[in-house]
């Protein structure tokens, strides 16, 4: 359930940092302005969302994890907006979970164009 505002009630779950910036997405995704088939599903019952069937934005136990080129994933780690993505030993080196605000629209772009092509 994503709500306007960001008081919690009684018996409502806070979203997490990923789930508010990933509704973002989805309702950025979701306006007429945006002419591109991008669609929500469930990847390995993870929200996400595809372009042509390839995934470049998904929700991973509340975080926000974007599919970009392996060089831009490590530029947005070693500016502190992002890590790297994946289980210990086996990093998905074209991954990032994104911890940054800033700019969410414009790097999702860069993921949709990214997976796109």
């Amino acid at each position: 359930m994503i709500t306007k505002s960001s008081k919690v009630k009684k018996g409502e779950v806070a979203l997490s940092h990923g789930e508010k910036i990933f509704a973002k997405l989805v309702s950025f995704y979701a306006t007429p302005r945006t002419e591109y088939p991008v669609e929500r599903a469930m990847l390995f019952g993870y929200d996400c969302l595809r372009i042509n069937g390839k995934v470049f934005a998904k929700l991973h136990n509340g975080r926000l994890v974007l599919k970009l080129p392996a060089n831009r994933i490590t530029a947005l780690v070693d500016s502190g907006q992002a890590s790297f993505y994946g289980r210990p030993g086996r990093l998905m080196k074209e991954w990032g979970v994104i911890s940054t605000k800033k700019d969410i629209i414009a790097l999702a772009e860069e993921a949709r164009v990214f997976s796109e092509n």
